[in-house]
């Protein structure tokens, strides 16, 4: 039987079992598991960043990230149907009091003129301390609601490079990253060089 609920139905073959049960282990609280260092390296290598942080679920790694870049009363923009926003159990407005601001996007993907768009500016006779600033852009490539629409390099490109030109983050929900490189033909360093974080998942 094949299990399409989720490409996230998956179970360890007999061999990765095996790998598993003798691994080196050590506490990575004090950065003492060999495993955990090697695979943190080697993943920020393959995306071309400085370093990398394992943690145990793809919405926790968002959420860091989240956390990371904005604080309380931020606004976050995002594509319509960003998983972020409709399947993280309302964690960004319960772990960090952001709001998502989503933009249509009925292919997964938006432009950096909807990004100019929808950076609300507070009237003159408004304190600053009333206003909600906008403070970061999240993609998601490939994007699960649009049917695994995969981001034109350029176009992410391009939206990464919007966000810092009106000095926001820009942060790439990439849980299916491996499944936009094989897509495309597009190396995942690539994918990634434009944002300040990025998110895989090894599930998928």
């Amino acid at each position: 039987m094949i299990d399409l609920r989720s490409d996230t139905v998956t179970a360890p073959t007999d061999a990765m079992r095996k790998v598993i049960a003798e691994a080196e282990v050590g506490d990575d609280v004090y950065h003492d598991d060999p495993g955990v260092l090697a695979l943190e390296e080697h993943v920020a290598g393959l995306l071309g960043k400085e370093a990398a942080m394992y943690v145990p679920t793809g919405t926790m790694s968002n959420q860091t990230a989240l956390r990371v870049h904005t604080d309380p009363g931020d606004i976050v923009i995002a594509a319509q149907g960003a998983h972020i926003n409709g399947h993280e159990l309302g964690a960004p407005a319960v772990l960090s009091g952001i709001r998502i601001r989503e933009l249509p996007a009925p292919r997964g993907t938006f432009t950096p003129d909807q990004v100019r768009s929808a950076i609300a500016v507070p009237p003159a006779s408004m304190p600053s301390s009333l206003f909600e600033p906008t403070t970061l852009v999240a993609a998601e490539n490939t994007h699960n609601e649009a049917g695994g629409t995969v981001w034109p390099l350029d176009l992410l490109s391009s939206v990464a490079a919007t966000a810092h030109e009106l000095g926001l983050a820009a942060h790439l929900d990439g849980a299916r990253l491996w499944n936009a490189a094989v897509a495309s033909g597009v190396a995942e360093r690539e994918f990634a060089a434009g944002f300040d974080t990025i998110s895989v998942c090894f599930s998928k």
